[in-house]
């Protein structure tokens, strides 16, 4: 098992008419197919309509034994519709793990448009030890295959064979495998055999099941797929794996029978050694309440143990003795959860390993259970608390986006199977305060004061943690820069009393904001948007149909801003008031005038018990979303008083 990446939601400038959309920074995830991970350069081949590559043929063969190893042989046959096509299948790839698996490679041969196929050289067939994508897999090995002088129109095929001679975990076996949408697959078969007395469940989606069979004692189950043009993602998609063909295998008896045979691994793992129990009573010794000690244990292991994503040891899905985590002071996501166990047993505060899938799409779990998780948290039963200590920003009871609202796998319980908290809107808040000041020759003033509570406090010291020290300057510079400001500015961190809410300040003294002071107009906008951007949450609604499910998750935003004028400066049409109530939505915006002052105070809130909506869902709260999103660019419409200009500059 993988550990996931984080996704760091990063502030984002306000642009003068149109604010940005919020920019999410991801770390790859791969996607975890337990009894074969199989990486194919497919490159950019997601295309409407014919799209850059093209699947002729298609074979897996996939043989359960009684001892739930598996024997899989894959067969495909593919087509580069143009260069970039061609430039994709360059270079295919599969990688195993050296432990638990062997790869034979039967075939690997270029077939031009026009002639007989040609097989590729011993020379473009290597293998690579212990690295995949900069990350040590010391136990993996990659095969790379790299075809010579192909062009549009030439196609490739590759046949290997994959043995899974010890399963990943004991006691089962599962397989998933998805068809995406991002070729066109002319004919896709899948050839499935077991025996008849070994219990295999299967869950299918867009297939086309051929033929179920009995012959000497094995079951046989084939099914076909072939699709006639290629999709693009929806954006924003949660949940999208549901709307996508896939075949899924196991043999588990239930998602508890996954949860007992990782604990089988784990369990010893956490064992509270003489250094453990005395670091952690020096760690948490003095403080009274568990809920103290836990939190302060939990503190030290996000702060002193590194994160590596490096599969030593046993590997897999079993971490390292929490002594060796102890003493290397790095490990991954499951030497995390290992050692904070060992940590907390030696306070008498009992922890679980919590398995779960940790990204920002995927919310729900398959009918069937399988290896479908790719990190490893902590829940603590008597707290009802679940920390996750490979994220170094997150305080003890926040959870990182990617980990909330998830179904999980709590190994040690005997229920292991539950759901991690969503934030409630009040803990994932922000407050916009904002002041523009604007002069007859358009320059002007803008003070932006970023204000995050709870979640959306750590959000605001990630981008605080990513300027840096003593790179406050060279962000102002660059993000006014990005806005076509000149001019100069600061960016400063605000004084507050408690520890779960952060601020910022950002001012901006801009010498050409209004570009024609004789007419114009002025949004009521930030100079950065926060961990919040109302705009473009609001903004992921213009999709007339969706397929998939969407992400929705629950927030709270309040802004106030007030923009003052010259005298000189006419103010034609204010925005109008609205107010919006729907389920699970409330949105209202004011504007009032004081003199020469317009003033603005918007509040929103989103609550969501799952962080997702269906494509129904979706319909009904579009029209709510489009009206607000129009709304966030409301404007001042002003002209210039030559009146008023001549009365000002003859004033003493």
């Amino acid at each position: 098992m993988g550990c996931a990446g984080h996704a760091t939601m990063t502030f984002t400038p306000a642009r003068p008419l149109l604010p940005a959309l919020p920019k999410l920074l991801v770390l790859p995830i791969l996607l975890v197919l337990p009894i074969l991970l199989v990486l194919l350069a497919m490159g950019d081949a997601r295309a409407a309509g014919e799209g850059h590559v093209r699947a002729l043929r298609e074979r897996t063969e996939i043989v359960i034994r009684a001892d739930h190893t598996v024997d899989q042989t894959v067969d495909y046959t593919w087509r580069a519709i143009d260069t970039a096509g061609a430039e994709t299948l360059g270079q295919q790839y599969v990688n195993w793990d050296a432990r638990r698996q062997t790869l034979e490679l039967l075939a690997a041969e270029t077939i031009p448009a026009s002639g007989e196929p040609v097989p590729v050289d011993p020379s473009g067939i290597q293998v690579q030890d212990g690295m995949l994508g900069g990350v040590s897999f010391p136990d993996k090995r990659l095969l790379q295959v790299t075809f010579p002088k192909l062009a549009a129109g030439d196609a490739i095929r590759i046949r290997y064979r994959l043995v899974q001679k010890v399963p990943d975990l004991p006691g089962g076996m599962s397989h998933v495998m998805f068809l995406q949408g991002d070729m066109i697959r002319d004919d896709s078969a899948i050839t499935v055999r077991h025996p008849r007395a070994l219990d295999v469940k299967v869950a299918a989606n867009g297939l086309l099941q051929k033929e179920e069979s009995s012959v000497s004692g094995e079951r046989v189950l084939r099914w076909q797929y072939h699709s006639r043009d290629t999709g693009l993602p929806e954006p924003n998609a949660a949940n999208s794996w549901r709307r996508t063909p896939y075949l899924m295998l196991s043999t588990f008896a239930s998602w508890q029978a996954i949860a007992d045979a990782y604990e089988r691994g784990a369990a010893p793992k956490a064992a509270v050694t003489l250094a453990i129990r005395a670091l952690a009573s020096e760690v948490a010794g003095q403080a009274g309440e568990p809920r103290e000690q836990a939190r302060l244990l939990y503190d030290w292991v996000r702060t002193n143990i590194r994160y590596v994503a490096s599969y030593v040891g046993d590997g897999g899905w079993v971490p390292n003795d929490a002594a060796t985590v102890l003493e290397r002071r790095y490990g991954d996501c499951k030497d995390h959860v290992a050692l904070l166990e060992a940590l907390l047993a030696a306070r008498g505060i009992e922890a679980s390993p919590v398995l779960l899938r940790a990204d920002q799409e995927n919310y729900t779990l398959p009918d069937i259970p399988v290896m479908w998780f790719d990190h490893a948290i902590s829940y603590l039963p008597a707290l009802d608390i679940y920390l996750d200590s490979t994220e170094g920003s997150m305080p003890f009871g926040l959870l990182p986006d990617g980990d909330a609202g998830k179904p999980v796998l709590a190994t040690r319980l005997r229920s292991a199977l539950r759901r991690t908290p969503l934030p409630d809107p009040d803990s994932f808040r922000v407050e916009r305060r904002v002041t523009l000041k604007v002069a007859l020759d358009g320059s002007a003033e803008r003070v932006t004061e970023v204000v995050g509570h709870g979640r959306s406090a750590v959000s605001v010291r990630q981008f605080l943690d990513s300027v840096g020290p003593g790179g406050a300057a060279d962000w102002v510079r660059r993000t006014m820069a990005a806005n076509g400001y000149e001019g100069d500015g600061s960016l400063d961190v605000l004084p507050q009393a408690r520890a779960d809410v952060l601020a910022v300040r950002f001012t901006e003294r801009i010498r050409n904001y209004v570009s024609q002071p004789e007419a114009g107009v002025l949004s009521f906008l930030p100079g950065v948007n926060g961990p919040v951007p109302l705009a473009g949450f609001a903004g992921r609604f213009t999709e007339r149909e969706r397929q998939y499910d969407t992400r929705c998750e629950p927030f709270a935003v309040e802004d106030t801003m007030t923009i003052e004028l010259p005298a000189a400066m006419q103010v034609l049409y204010v925005p109008k008031n609205l107010s919006i109530r729907q389920e699970g939505l409330a949105y209202d915006a004011t504007y009032t005038r004081d003199g020469t002052r317009y003033h603005l105070l918007r509040r929103a809130r989103a609550s969501n018990p799952r962080g997702w909506c269906t494509p129904q869902e979706y319909q009904a709260l579009r029209p709510a979303m489009n009206r607000i999103s129009r709304a966030m660019h409301g404007r001042l419409v002003f002209v210039l008083n030559d009146t008023e200009v001549a009365a000002a500059a003859v004033k003493p």
